[in-house]
């Protein structure tokens, strides 16, 4: 299975790549990476929670930052999907939504197209819904603080407009996980078995970045 999604992965990634590559063609542009920037995307996700391997998901998101220096960018980001659940064996899905507090560092010129930088963020996990018995139930809970590290490629169609692929990989762990009964709508409270448990994950997206 896991295999099934590292393959899916590089199909999407290989189009990516060329039509990034396309729209490329053509003399240098003028960048930005300075300033407030809107960024949008969807993709492909992965959760693996303890040592089983994840399903994979659509995953889409949204991010907002501000470009310090023509270098330094922090971002608040936000990425949500539905997941199967392995390792969690009372639930069968799981709503899973991502949370970074990072910067991205771009490699940037003053003419330059193709800008690539890497990316390090403080993400925090939150799982908002779960399937259990066909029956989606509201709960709550979230990870600890989890390091997520990746990079990505800006293509710019003009000075403010660019297209972005990127891929990012974290691992952390979950605490008062709730599992065996959780009452209808619960949020709180529910007399569910509280544990711990270790969570990986890895994200590919496509989308715009806006610049003013």
């Amino acid at each position: 299975m896991l295999l099934r999604h590292r393959s899916r992965f590089a199909r999407i990634l290989l189009v990516v790549l060329f039509c990034l590559g396309c729209a490329a063609e053509g003399s240098a542009q003028t960048a930005r990476t300075q300033g407030w920037t809107l960024g949008l995307d969807s993709g492909a996700t992965t959760v693996s929670f303890g040592s089983d391997p994840g399903d994979g998901a659509v995953l889409v998101g949204v991010r907002m930052g501000h470009g310090l220096n023509r270098i330094v960018a922090p971002y608040l980001g936000m990425g949500y999907g539905t997941i199967d659940s392995h390792g969690i064996e009372a639930f069968d899905k799981v709503k899973f939504g991502h949370i970074d507090l990072g910067a991205r560092l771009h490699l940037a010129a003053d003419r330059r197209r193709w800008i690539p930088y890497g990316d390090l963020a403080l993400t925090f996990w939150l799982v908002t819904d779960v399937l259990e018995n066909g029956e989606w139930t509201s709960t709550d809970f979230t990870s600890r603080p989890a390091l997520s590290v990746g990079g990505g490629l800006a293509v710019y169609l003009s000075e403010a407009w660019a297209l972005d692929v990127n891929i990012k990989a974290g691992k952390g762990r979950f605490q008062n996980v709730p599992v065996d009964s959780i009452p209808k709508g619960g949020k709180r409270g529910h007399p569910g078995t509280l544990l711990e448990l270790d969570a990986a994950s890895v994200r590919l997206g496509v989308g715009v970045s806006w610049w003013w």
